[in-house]
Formats: structure tokens, C-alpha cells, sequence
């Protein structure tokens, strides 16, 4: 076997180890039942229940040993699945299928499961088209307590190792020994999988996504995993290998260094500041916003409450989730966006859609189910009585959504204030500038808010018409594509012309690559995922506005994303030389 063989996927967890090679075949559970009708469809659907009943027991085992390997907050990724194991749906149609075709429950529920794998595959959300591992692991396990087949379970060697599997579930995840594995390597997964939740959480290096890579490497040979760039590096050399040592203890004290910045302003070297906030959507968020600096919270997204639970929230629940938030951040200002459904967030409330993306999603739901609409605003109306709250709504398209929205808040804060409820009577509501009508049309749009934020994620899918998901044009979405850069100038120019702020909070507001030109073009708030806020805020306080601004405007003027990205490449390499290799994921040797 050749030596230094590099291997790129994508970067899940940070951090740098080497190891051998340990090969984690996943169990395949087999159907091998008859196909013939049955004849007792009574107890088939008695077995059924009492495979789910078991399997429901199974996964809050495991989800105790988790607790006290990891704690509580760190082992709630299993509540997917018990929430599956809930679903009504999914039991009523299994059971339908059995009592309506005469088919063995496994049968019937490899089918069902199937089409819900099929519908899944289709959201462009990674962390809900992720959760098909939840399916499968879910379906599994009441599968092999129907039939009676055994639990494979991981053999760890005596020596640590670099674990490498097609996948990780959780009920693989659950059975690991912290001390013995160094790195984890997958062929499939992103950002989001099981695998880097647990990676993240463990602190163990994690690279995913790394398609055949179970097929081209040997039960233990030596690897180098950089959770860093994303790269893994097959039989390395011992030149190789002291760099990486090297590395390694240069980037570790890189991040500590950079963690150092969390009480310090982002103000960029001639004073200009700009506000530095975390995207979270889980209360269990907001510490890590804290430890990596972000100052109160830019975007929660509140839909995860309606898609995790069998039943709309009522306001109480909700209530008690975003006054939590808001207790946990005070002082701290958080946004609430209101909920985003549809398109690729699939829930209950929506029809079939031949294109979902453009169809009945976010704030045309509200308005047309205003009863769930009001709702979630009283919930948000009384956790606002200390004046650290916004509202924003996303998804807006013609001028008269946003009146309309802001005219069922002033209903809703009617019935509060009838009520005795206390709430911020001068609550500041905002939109998402996430589609083109309302970009091109901010200067109307600005007189109806009290601030901007731009969704840049769809606001680049639909000026690029780029589907990211198909991987057929992927290559073609990218943030930083000029056209991008000269919409995103057009809504900062409006909302200042009628002295509003704007803000960011798409994957583009977390890539240090983008920040010099976004500080450029004016933005006043930056609103990332927490674990990218200290390289954010380096890259802020490295810079000065001036050149920022000079930055900007060769940026905008380059005609292709390609242009772009050299030109910013550059500046990083030019100005950022310490922490160059965090940002761009590339390393020299010392």
C-alpha cells in the first residue's frame, strides 16, 4: 500500500488523532418471512405492539447510560426515536397495512418505513434529512424484537483505535468506550449526523461524509484524522506524521487563544463594532453561545418545538420553553422567528406540493392558520416584559404579509393587555430578506420593520434558482457568488436609508472567508452558529472598516464566485497568517 494517501470528506468534529484502523460492519437485519397473507392478524398486531413497547424500553435504557456517560442535555438526540416510537402514524399505518393486506407486521413496517425514508431524502434541511439514520436505527430495533435476532455489539480491542463504520447509529454510538476510540470516520453523515452530534459531544475527532472509505482501508493500518480541514491521511510516512504533530499542538493552542476573545468586543482596528449573535435551537444551545462569546441570540428557530412533538405546542409549553431562553440570556436580546414550515420542514399542517420551496411554507401558513399563528405570538408576547425580545418573521414576500402580521400582533397584544398579561407593548419586529421580491422591493419593506435579517441560505438559493440538494447543480450554489454580494449591498443600502439595522444569520455569517466583505458592505449584525463566533470575532478585530469597505468593493465588482473566493483567500492568507489554517482548513509544514 502507498503511503500519504489523502482522503477528503467533511470536518465533524475538531481536533487531530492517529491510529489504527478498526472496521465497524453494521448489523443488516434481514425480512425473510414467507410473503404468504396471514391468518391470525389479530396477534400479528399484538406482536407488533409489544415489539414497540420493548423497543421503547430498550432506547430510554439506553438513553440512562448516556445520561451518565455524557449528562442529560447530551443524550436528548434519542428523543427523535422515542418520538418515533410514538408516532402515531406510523404505528396506525403499520397496523392498517397488516389488518388491510394480511402482511407480516416486519413486512409491513419495512414498507412504511420506506416511504417515510423516501420522503425524508427530500429535505434540504441537514439536520432533518439526517435524521433518516433515526429511521432506520428505530425500525430496526422493532424489527429485531420481532423476530428474535440478537444485538450486534462493538468488540473493542485492548489498544485505541480509529473507528471506521458506513455509518453510526445510536444504538452504536451508545455502546462506545470514550478511552479507546481516538477518531471516528464514516462513509455517509454531514454536520448534523448522530456520528458529529456524539463526536462534538465526546470531543473525539470526526470526519463524515467519506463515501467509500469502509471499501479502501485495511483492518489496522495508520491514520491520521483532521477533524480540522476535514482530511484523513491512509498510511502516512514519519515526515507526515511529526507534522501533524505539529499541527496539532499549534491549532489547540490556536483555539484556546482564540476562546480568550469571548469577553472582548467585535470591533474591528479603528473601532467600528458590529454585533456578534448566535443562531441556537434548543435551550440546551445557549451555553455553548456563552462559551464561545456570541452576545445574546440572533435567530431561534422555533418550528423545532412543532416538529418534535406528535401535537401542535400549546401556548404554555411554548411559553415555558421561551422563557427559559430569554431567562438564560438576560440581558441578552433574543429574536424569535416565528415558525418555518413547509418546504423542507415537514409537518402536519401541509398539503402535497409538487414544489414545496415554493409553495405553502413559513409565514403563508401563519397568516392562513391564524389560530396557531396567535398562539405562538402570546407566547412570545409574555416573555417580552423585560424588553429583551424581537420578533421576526420569515419568508416575507409582498408588503401586505408583513401588515398583516403585524396586525394579528397587535390583536393578540390586545387580548394580553385585557387579560392583565404584562408584555414589551414596543416590542421591535423584523423580516427575514430571504427571497428576491423583498430584497428588490427593501426600501418598501424597511418602513414596515424595525430591522432586517438576511436569511442567506435561501436567499442564494433562489437568486441562484440552485436547488442544494441536487447534487446534479450543488456546485453551483455558493454564498459568495457576486450576484449574491450585490443583494445582499442593495438590502443593507435600503434598511440604513431609512435608518433601520440589518442583520445576517445564513451560513454566510458563520464563514470567516466572508466576513472581511460582509463588514464591508455595512451589515451591523452577524448572527453564526456558536462553535464559528471566536474565528467570527478574530477575523472582525483583525480588520480594519476601512479596508473592509475597499474589500467590499472589488468583491462586488468581480463577475464570478471563483474571483471571489481567491480575492478573499488571499486576504486571509495576507492578514490572518496565525489562524489561517483554522479559517481555510489548509496546513504548511512548520
Amino acid at each position: 500500500m502507498r503511503n500519504d494517501i489523502i482522503i477528503r470528506g467533511i470536518t465533524a468534529s475538531p481536533g487531530i488523532a492517529v491510529g489504527p484502523a478498526f472496521l465497524f460492519q453494521e448489523s443488516r437485519i434481514l425480512f425473510k418471512g414467507t410473503l404468504k397473507p396471514i391468518s391470525d392478524i389479530d396477534n400479528e398486531v399484538k406482536k407488533f405492539k409489544a415489539a414497540i413497547k420493548k423497543s421503547k424500553k430498550e432506547l430510554n435504557d439506553i438513553k440512562s447510560n448516556l445520561v451518565k456517560k455524557l449528562g442529560f442535555t447530551k443524550a436528548n438526540f434519542l428523543d427523535v426515536q422515542l418520538l418515533a416510537l410514538e408516532d402515531t402514524w406510523i404505528i396506525d399505518e403499520t397496523i392498517k397495512k397488516i389488518r388491510k393486506e394480511k402482511k407480516e407486521s416486519v413486512q409491513a413496517l419495512l414498507e412504511i418505513s420506506k416511504d417515510l425514508l423516501t420522503k425524508f431524502k427530500k429535505i434540504d434541511d441537514p439536520y432533518l434529512r439526517e435524521r433518516i439514520t433515526d429511521i432506520k436505527d428505530v425500525t430496526n430495533r422493532v424489527i429485531k424484537n420481532l423476530t428474535g435476532s440478537m444485538e450486534q455489539k462493538i468488540s473493542f480491542p485492548d489498544k485505541k483505535i480509529i473507528l471506521v463504520a458506513e455509518d453510526l447509529s445510536p444504538s452504536d454510538t451508545a455502546q462506545l468506550e470514550k478511552e479507546k476510540v481516538l477518531a471516528f470516520l464514516t462513509n455517509l453523515g454531514g454536520k448534523t449526523s448522530h456520528t458529529a452530534i456524539m463526536a462534538r459531544a465526546l470531543e473525539i475527532p470526526a470526519v463524515v461524509g467519506l463515501r467509500e472509505i469502509t471499501e479502501n482501508i485495511y483492518p489496522g493500518v495508520k491514520i491520521i484524522v483532521d477533524g480540522y480541514a476535514g482530511v484523513i491521511v491512509v498510511n502516512p510516512t514519519e515526515k507526515t506524521l511529526k507534522n501533524y504533530e505539529k499541527k496539532k499542538k499549534h491549532l489547540q493552542g490556536l483555539e484556546q487563544e482564540l476562546l480568550g476573545l469571548r469577553d472582548l468586543p467585535a470591533t474591528t482596528v479603528d473601532g467600528h463594532s458590529i454585533d456578534l449573535s448566535a443562531n441556537i435551537e434548543f435551550t440546551e444551545d445557549i451555553d455553548s453561545a456563552k462559551k464561545h462569546g456570541a452576545h445574546g441570540v440572533g435567530l431561534y428557530r422555533t418550528e423545532f418545538l412543532y416538529l418534535t412533538q406528535e401535537h401542535l405546542p400549546t401556548e404554555e409549553s411554548q411559553y415555558k420553553v421561551y422563557k427559559n431562553i430569554v431567562d438564560k440570556l438576560y440581558p441578552e436580546t433574543v429574536i424569535f422567528r416565528t415558525l418555518d414550515l413547509g418546504g423542507d420542514k415537514i409537518f402536519k399542517t401541509n398539503y402535497p406540493e409538487n414544489n414545496p420551496f415554493l409553495g405553502w411554507r413559513a409565514i403563508r401558513i401563519s397568516l392562513k392558520r391564524k389560530g396557531i399563528f396567535k398562539t405562538q405570538l402570546r407566547a412570545i408576547l409574555r416573555t417580552s416584559d423585560r424588553k429583551t425580545v424581537r420578533i421576526m418573521f420569515p419568508m416575507i414576500s409582498d408588503l401586505n404579509e408583513i401588515k398583516e402580521a403585524k396586525r394579528t400582533l397587535e390583536e393578540v397584544k390586545g387580548e394580553l393587555d385585557k387579560e392583565g398579561i404584562k408584555f414589551d407593548k414596543k416590542i421591535e419586529t423584523g423580516i427575514m430578506v430571504e427571497i428576491p421580491s423583498a430584497a428588490i422591493l427593501a426600501d418598501a419593506f424597511a418602513k414596515e420593520s424595525d430591522f432586517f435579517s438576511i436569511g442567506s441560505n435561501d436567499l442564494t438559493q433562489y437568486i441562484l434558482a440552485v436547488d442544494r440538494t441536487n447534487e446534479l447543480v450543488a456546485d453551483l450554489y455558493d454564498h459568495l457568488h457576486p450576484a449574491v454580494l450585490r443583494t445582499i449591498k442593495t438590502v443593507i443600502e435600503a434598511a440604513h436609508r431609512n435608518s433601520i439595522w440589518v442583520g445576517i444569520c445564513g451560513e454566510i455569517a458563520g464563514d470567516p472567508l466572508a466576513i472581511p466583505v460582509l463588514i464591508g458592505l455595512g451589515v451591523d449584525e452577524l448572527s453564526a452558529t456558536p462553535m464559528v463566533i471566536p474565528e467570527v470575532k478574530k477575523v472582525i478585530r483583525t480588520l480594519s472598516f476601512k479596508e473592509s469597505k475597499e474589500i467590499a468593493r472589488k468583491c462586488i465588482a468581480f463577475s464570478t464566485p471563483g474571483e471571489v473566493r481567491a480575492f478573499l483567500r488571499n486576504i486571509i492568507n495576507t492578514k490572518l497568517t496565525k489562524i489561517k489554517e483554522l479559517i481555510l482548513g489548509e496546513f504548511e509544514e512548520f
